[in-house]
């Protein structure tokens, strides 16, 4: 809204203020000086400024506050019994609009931070991978102890997100109740699991995927991409690429999963190989499927 339109919502004018608090205007200067209970008072375009008071503001509602002595709820009630209420409701309006545009104009939007660690919900963070996502106990523990999954004040679990160089930057959060959430916090990076101990490095759609992965093919560098770029994505390929690593694309059943093992491809000079799930769309899917499966043959046995 530009200032044009500001000054259109304006409904009160500075005067209509002064003339309720018995001001006089000054016979010197009657277009913008006035004489008031709280001292000499000079209008200028929206504003006003106390000479003896050595104070000033802008609008209406802040000139009654001045006048009154009146905290702002109380402004904007007296400004409505005395005034009028529409036109107190256009003045509230047009501050607010003025107000918050000066916020945005001068004022970065900030990112939304890295959750921090909530220790009394480890538990149910360790219970929603090991038993809703059939990630194995060690994989879990391992990775709670290193720092890389963790739970917030929300029972949110939050997995760490790295740079290539290995920096935490940011946070993938998976919801632990019934209509889970899942998003970002702070910048988008890459979750890291696995050995590199093969020089295999298989990229994956996200973190759970990731651990996934690792229980079904324990001998491989696993990156979960979600909460990265497909830059940051081809960079850290490349990286890998360069320290002889094999790359993998071991991304979903679907046709998001073939464009971002595409994108991958693109990003290094070798081959890459494909793996992708043979049971479900993704690998937190096939592991519980084989999970599912070991139980039904031990119970028939």
């Amino acid at each position: 809204m530009d200032k044009n339109e500001i000054e259109k919502l304006r409904g009160v004018p500075l005067d209509a203020v002064l003339e309720q608090f018995g001001a006089q205007r000054d016979p010197q200067d009657p277009e913008r000086n006035w004489k008031t209970h709280a001292g000499r008072i000079t209008v200028t375009d929206g504003k006003f400024y106390n000479h003896d008071q050595q104070v000033g503001g802008g609008g209406s509602i802040d000139l009654a506050m001045h006048l009154g002595g009146f905290k702002f709820k109380d402004a904007v009630a007296w400004l409505g019994g005395n005034v009028g209420r529409t036109e107190t409701i256009q003045q509230y309006q047009a501050e607010a609009v003025e107000h918050a545009t000066r916020i945005l104009d001068t004022t970065p939007a900030p990112k939304l931070g890295i959750p921090a660690p909530d220790a009394g919900k480890t538990t149910r963070i360790r219970d929603y991978l090991t038993k809703t996502r059939a990630i194995p106990d060690a994989i879990v523990d391992h990775a709670l102890e290193k720092g890389r999954v963790w739970g917030d004040k929300f029972a949110n679990a939050v997995f760490s997100l790295r740079d290539i160089e290995g920096r935490q930057i940011g946070a993938e959060l998976r919801g632990t109740y019934d209509k889970p959430f899942h998003g970002v916090r702070g910048d988008k990076g890459l979750f890291y699991t696995g050995t590199s101990k093969s020089k295999t490095a298989v990229f994956v759609e996200s973190s759970i995927e990731a651990m996934s992965y690792q229980a079904i093919n324990p001998n491989s560098l696993v990156i979960g991409t979600a909460g990265s770029g497909r830059e940051m994505m081809g960079d850290a390929a490349r990286l890998l690429e360069g320290k002889g690593y094999k790359i993998v694309d071991g991304f979903n059943n679907d046709k998001a999963g073939d464009r971002l093992g595409k994108a991958l491809q693109e990003a290094v000079v070798a081959p890459v190989e494909k793996q992708r799930p043979t049971i479900g769309k993704d690998w937190n899917n096939q592991l519980k499927a084989q999970r599912d499966l070991e139980k039904a043959s031990i119970t028939e046995r």
